[in-house]
């Protein structure tokens, strides 16, 4: 007989790229470096508690939340191509497979524990599984039988989010930011090409045209949130880099939105909401969270990633909106939690007899592995 109570694990934003090392050299473009961490937390939500009871092996559910894997991270030859095959991206998938073996590892063998599952939603940084090989290829990478498909292992490229029992919603995030909305109806481009290639939105050009290009001169450049307040600051005390950093925002926005490809694809609607979201100073989703929950009377906890920024809030009429936040260093300058940080966030979701609990957690380590995290 199997347990009654339920558990998901919900992470997010670990951004696993190719490694510390990668085609000889230091990786700049490395920002995950709690692979020893990550593999603890795996193993402590597969045994002891978590393993096996009287009443059976207890079902825990790992849900990864999108941006887990960081495809916009890792170049090709030195340089990060935006007209992105199925072929380049079953490239960067093996590099990323390759930089980070224990992590691999740790997964396989949660998978294969009884009761054990896993459950991946794509995000913005992650969208290369829209293509099919990439997701087989991820599957029998973690199926404890390299078996494609799996009873183990499911990876979600159809819809956005997905709704457990209890009233409980989970989404990335991207698609609530016009500037990384992704088009689930049309997700790869084909027609007029060699190739099929993906459809990415303005903010992954952001990435592999402008962030990963000056990361070499300001490492932190891709950890400071919200970007605006980067610049403003950056106009007094960094104005020529910050000129140029502006500059190359312009012209790939202007090159992408209002210049026709056939590897690219833009709609005026799309552009407008970005340049409307744009004169939000401290843009974090946490409005467009308390709304989505105000439009669904049968919405309790709505759960994000997305914004590296974690958040556990209940509301005063007992709705709930949860931010898992990154696994990656952060340095943020939004005076409501200025300061660098880095939390190895996750969500833990009790299910019992229907009911949901959840709650945002810190994972501390193999001696006192997680507590509550405090806003």
């Amino acid at each position: 007989m199997v347990a009654t109570e339920k558990f998901k694990i919900i992470i997010s934003d670990c951004h696993l790229s190719a490694g510390r090392f990668f085609e000889g050299r230091l990786n700049a473009h490395e920002d995950f470096y709690f692979d020893q961490e990550l593999s603890d937390l795996f193993d402590y939500f597969s045994t002891g508690i978590y393993g096996d009871r009287t009443e059976g092996p207890v079902e825990v559910e790992l849900f990864i939340n999108g941006d887990f894997l960081d495809f916009l991270n890792v170049p090709y030859q030195g340089e990060f191509e935006d007209a992105i095959t199925e072929e380049l991206s079953l490239f960067k998938l093996d590099a990323i497979l390759k930089g980070h073996p224990k992590v691999m590892e740790a997964l396989r063998r949660f998978v294969s524990k009884p009761n054990k599952t896993i459950t991946y939603l794509l995000g913005n940084h992650d969208a290369d599984l829209f293509f099919p090989k990439v997701r087989e290829r991820i599957v029998r990478e973690w199926d404890p039988h390299g078996q494609f498909p799996s009873q183990k292992i499911t990876l979600i490229a159809d819809r956005d989010h997905v709704r457990f029992e209890g009233g409980v919603e989970i989404h990335h995030g991207n698609q609530f930011e016009a500037v990384h909305v992704l088009d689930f109806g049309k997700p790869i481009l084909k027609s007029n090409l060699d190739q099929p290639v993906l459809n990415i939105p303005w903010g992954s050009f952001y990435v592999l045209k402008i962030i990963n290009r000056l990361k070499w001169e300001r490492e932190f450049l891709d950890k400071v949130r919200p970007a605006k307040v980067f610049v403003f600051f950056g106009l007094i005390l960094d104005p020529w880099f910050t000129l140029k950093f502006i500059s190359l925002s312009v012209y790939y926005f202007l090159k992408t939105r209002f210049i026709y490809s056939p590897k690219r694809q833009s709609s005026f609607k799309v552009t407008a909401e970005i340049l409307k979201q744009e004169t939000d100073f401290l843009l974090d989703l946490e409005r467009q969270a308390r709304r989505h929950l105000d439009q669904d009377p049968e919405l309790r906890t709505l759960i994000f990633g997305h914004t590296h920024k974690p958040m556990n809030k209940v509301y005063p009429d007992g709705k709930q909106y949860i931010n898992t936040g990154t696994w990656t260093k952060m340095i943020n300058l939004d005076w409501r939690s200025i300061g660098q940080q880095f939390c190895l966030t996750f969500a833990i979701i009790r299910v019992f007899k229907g009911q949901s609990e959840c709650e945002l957690r810190h994972w501390v380590g193999e001696h006192s592995p997680h507590k509550s995290f405090q806003n």
